[in-house]
């Protein structure tokens, strides 16, 4: 059932479109994000157990969760060269249905996909949103992925190693234990990710580390990495939370742009 699972597919990149004076890329300043917590007995039950998670079960069974989730927020955030950038993705993946959230110098820029349909609304749309379903509006884009189970598909057969990183801490108020995820990446078939920092596969190490943070119900919470001095940070919430993503009504909806 797992493996049946985890091989559906999501729309794995998805285009924002920022203004039509804009850029194609852009910094956005990365929000303070609290670290996870180390374990104090006020905070947590004595009880508390986690099954053991191998090289074996790690992707199948943190896929599973996040597909019977249906729905959540993927956040990511980086500091590479360019600086740190951010970006907010609330994800359907029952309907395929997202909002992706960003920040250009320009400034905010938001994109919905309803129904196969793309709404944009940034500082060149005048306060609403744009129909660019068709893509033929010559505004600049940033590929962005929409697909939160990417990240694990990725390591599915990569795996080599899971090791307990430390006591139960709490992120987002949620107990979580830390896993250390070491990596083979000569086994890798679609690279790390966002999780590469942006490395090719072919100049990644020939294992790598990463930190993630899974609760009792075997969702990830937080994924970390550090790959040539570039930190990437994914946080995953609202685990089944209906995220209200619905086409702009008529009256939100502008048909010219700023200058057009």
């Amino acid at each position: 059932m797992r493996a049946t699972r985890l091989t559906r597919s999501l729309t794995a990149t998805f285009v924002v479109v920022a203004t039509a004076a804009g850029c194609a890329s852009g910094t956005v300043a990365a929000k303070p994000d609290p670290k996870p917590t180390a374990s104090a007995a006020a905070r947590q039950p004595a009880h508390l157990t986690w099954e053991q998670l191998t090289p074996e079960t790690l992707v199948p069974t943190l896929s599973e969760s996040m597909l019977s989730a249906r729905t959540l927020t993927w956040t990511t955030r980086t500091n590479g060269p360019a600086g740190p950038t951010e970006q907010v993705v609330d994800i359907d993946m029952v309907q395929s249905n997202n909002r992706v959230n960003v920040t250009l110098p320009e400034g905010p820029v938001e994109v919905r996909s309803v129904d196969g349909r793309r709404f944009v609304k940034a500082p060149g749309t005048k306060g609403k949103y744009f129909d660019d379903t068709k893509g033929d509006a010559g505004l600049p884009t940033v590929a962005v992925g929409v697909d939160p189970v990417r990240p694990l598909r990725a390591l599915y057969g990569a795996v080599i190693a899971v090791r307990l990183a430390g006591p139960i801490g709490v992120v987002g108020d949620v107990p979580a234990q830390p896993y250390e995820v070491v990596v083979a990446t000569s086994r890798l078939t679609d690279g790390l990710g966002d999780l590469s920092g942006g490395v090719p596969r072919e100049q990644l190490p020939a294992t790598v580390s990463l930190t993630f943070w899974v609760d009792q119900q075997n969702r990830l919470l937080r994924a970390t990495s550090n790959i040539a001095g570039t930190p990437v940070e994914m946080t995953f919430t609202n685990w089944g939370v209906d995220a209200g993503i619905t086409a702009p009504t008529e009256q939100q909806i502008t048909n010219t742009l700023a200058g057009g």
